[in-house]
C-alpha cells in the first residue's frame, strides 16, 4: 500500500522524515499508555502496512484504546467515517497526516524561523 501523505510540501519520503514520524508516533503511543512500538528503521511501505495492521487489531480488540490514542494525537474522529474508503484506511491517513504535521511544525519552530528547513 502506497500513500502520498504530505504537509506544507513535505512528504513521508523526505530525508529523515519517516524516522521522525515513526518516532513521534511511538512517543504518542507511549503517552497514551499503549505498549507498542514501531521499528524506526522500517521502509515506508512496510511501516504503513504495520500501522494499518495495528489499527485493525486495536479496533477489533479494544476500540476505546484506539479512540484514546486518537484523542492524544488530536485526530478529528468525525473524519473517520466521512471520507471514501474503509474506516481503518481513513484512520491510517488521518494518523499519518497528523504525525507528519507535528514533525514539520516541530522542525519549523525549533529552528526559530518561519521557513521549514533553513
Amino acid at each position: 500500500m502506497s500513500l502520498n501523505i504530505s504537509y506544507q510540501g513535505i512528504s513521508l519520503s523526505g530525508e529523515g522524515i519517516l524516522v521522525e514520524v515513526i518516532t513521534q508516533l511511538n512517543k504518542d503511543l507511549t503517552l497514551s499508555g499503549i505498549e507498542y512500538e514501531f521499528d524506526i528503521d522500517s521502509e515506508k511501505d512496510k511501516f504503513i502496512i504495520n500501522l494499518l495492521n495495528w489499527i485493525e487489531a486495536t479496533l477489533s480488540k479494544n476500540e476505546d484504546v484506539l479512540f484514546n490514542f486518537l484523542y492524544r494525537v488530536d485526530v478529528n474522529q468525525q473524519l473517520i467515517y466521512s471520507n471514501d474508503g474503509l474506516p481503518q484506511e481513513n484512520l491510517l491517513k488521518l494518523i499519518l497526516n497528523r504525525e507528519l504535521q507535528k514533525v514539520v511544525l516541530k522542525r519549523q519552530y525549533s529552528s526559530g524561523s518561519n521557513s521549514l528547513f533553513s
